[in-house]
């Protein structure tokens, strides 16, 4: 993998920066949701959008947006009740409510570090964290074993806040803030990253890399997901080959996607899906 290009900014920058970098991406989020919604009336843009998440900056996890998990809710409430609920509560059922509730997410167990740091201990957890959500992501072939990544990144997790902010206080955005943050870097790692300032202070935030694309592809490298066709397997069910072109040649070819029509809209079944091959074709 490309973390060997990885440069990072010292500790203190990129705890004071962390926050606003996770803010940002969280913004993107939103216009993502948005569009996966519009393009589910389509069961060939839904299968293009899915793969074209993946391999942009290696995206597995907003590309379940457009799967069977998110049918019935949003993929951040998916990812609470099933993995981070059941941690912090105990006896917590997947579905149940919260109110009322006392875990781990109980502000009294919020130590001295925890309560008093302006971003550099959470940055500190989030490089920390980095190693480990790339070997999660390279051991199992990307996101299709969602269930595997998220057990093992939350219990490692817990274990790395605790070293850092020495209590064990955890809660929904503990998750959300590192996995996200981690998962940034992760895409950048393959496209590459350009000196950036804060406009207001001239620090610098973000310095030149190599991504991993550009290594193998060129400094302006260009992907392209098209749809190769459809096969009907029955009324609410279809198969999508999807193309990966890079500088206009194919790099992956006629990847099948299986979808599931549900009310008016296509769901990816990714329980259906192999998409390993889209985290190793610039290899």
């Amino acid at each position: 993998m490309a973390e060997k290009n990885k440069k990072g900014l010292n500790l203190k920058l990129y705890g004071v920066f962390a926050i606003i970098v996770v803010a940002v991406i969280l913004g993107a989020l939103t216009v993502f949701t948005f569009t996966a919604r519009y393009t589910a009336f389509d069961p060939e843009k839904t299968a293009v959008a899915y793969v074209d998440t993946i391999v942009q900056t290696g995206d597995g996890y907003n590309a379940c947006k457009n799967t069977l998990l998110s049918k019935d809710m949003k993929f951040g409430d998916f990812i609470r009740q099933n993995y981070i609920n059941p941690v912090i509560y105990e006896n917590y059922k997947p579905g149940a409510g919260t109110k009322g509730l006392k875990g781990l997410n109980d502000e009294s167990l919020k130590g001295e570090k925890n309560l008093n740091d302006n971003g550099e201990l959470e940055g500190k957890v989030i490089d920390t964290m980095y190693p480990f959500f790339v070997n999660l992501i390279e051991s199992n072939g990307g996101f299709d074993a969602y269930d595997a990544i998220f057990t093992q990144y939350i219990s490692e997790l817990q274990k790395v806040r605790k070293d850092v902010f020495g209590d064990t206080y955890f809660d929904d955005s503990a998750f959300f803030t590192a996995f996200e943050a981690n998962l940034a870097t992760y895409g950048e790692s393959l496209t590459g990253t350009q000196d950036e300032y804060d406009k207001n202070t001239g620090v610098q935030t973000k310095v030149a890399s190599v991504g991993a694309y550009q290594e193998k592809f060129g400094e302006d490298y260009k992907i392209e997901v098209v749809s190769a066709g459809k096969t009907e397997n029955g009324e609410n069910k279809c198969t999508v080959s999807v193309t990966v072109n890079v500088n206009g040649e194919a790099e992956v070819e006629n990847l099948p996607v299986t979808l599931v029509k549900i009310g008016r809209s296509w769901y990816v079944d990714n329980t259906a899906c192999d998409t390993s091959e889209l985290y190793s074709f610039y290899k």
